[in-house]
């Protein structure tokens, strides 16, 4: 059964998306110095490089999640704070999301540590049409209680239309019901190992607005301990 995500739309009610794929993009950093000095670091722990620059890996549609509350296994998921794409009856939208990561099993594989992790996206979304005149003033941000985990501009990241492009390129030309998930802004600290409350948001300064999710990690544990 296809699952279906209603968003709310200020100013224009319910939007109903019928989630037929999911990607994750990622290295998607507009400078290209910062993105090859990220994966220079990402092979020092142990990370093998991408097999491409930006990168694409598919994800389970069933991971996405408005859920106040995920569950995790283990003690090594991470939050990654991103713009979310959707097209939904022909229309663009854009909300706020986490491809939360299993960061153990990323050394071993980027995209099985991906599927590990339910991926918590916020309920409410806006037209794309409405914030692309002042995109890249848009700002992301990750904390947990008072610590910032994550921030940055969206002028950091590939902009809607190149990551649209760059995703029709490699997997198809048909957006209707496909999700993107846009790749991430540097990350400052990380939270709790023993889980936390992550709260993900977009702000557009311009229209004084933010996009919002809460989400409390319980990760969880083995019964009978190897």
């Amino acid at each position: 059964m296809m699952q279906q995500i209603v968003f709310d739309i200020p100013g224009h009610g319910p939007a109903t998306l019928d989630v037929k794929r999911v990607l994750a993009a990622g290295y998607t950093g507009r400078d290209r110095h910062l993105v090859d000095e990220h994966i220079r670091e990402l092979e020092a722990i142990g990370i093998a490089p991408p097999k491409n620059v930006p990168m694409l890996f598919p994800l389970a549609p069933t991971l996405v999640t408005t859920a106040d509350e995920i569950a995790p296994f283990g003690y090594d998921s991470t939050p990654e704070i991103e713009f979310v794409l959707f097209r939904t009856l022909g229309f663009d939208y854009v909300t706020v999301g986490s491809d939360h990561t299993d960061r153990k099993v990323e050394a071993q594989s980027i995209v099985i540590s991906k599927n590990l992790c339910p991926k918590p996206i916020a309920k409410t979304a806006w037209p794309l049409t409405a914030v692309l005149p002042h995109w890249d003033k848009l700002i992301l941000k990750a904390t947990c209680g008072d610590d910032i985990l994550q921030e940055g501009p969206l002028s950091m990241i590939m902009s809607p239309q190149a990551l649209q492009d760059f995703v029709a390129e490699h997997d198809g030309d048909e957006a209707e019901g496909r999700m993107i998930f846009s790749g991430t802004v540097p990350t400052k600290r990380q939270p709790p190992r023993d889980g936390g409350t992550i709260e993900i948001s977009l702000s557009d300064p311009v229209l004084n607005r933010r996009l919002m999710h809460r989400y409390t990690v319980s990760p969880m544990r083995e019964i009978f301990p190897e």
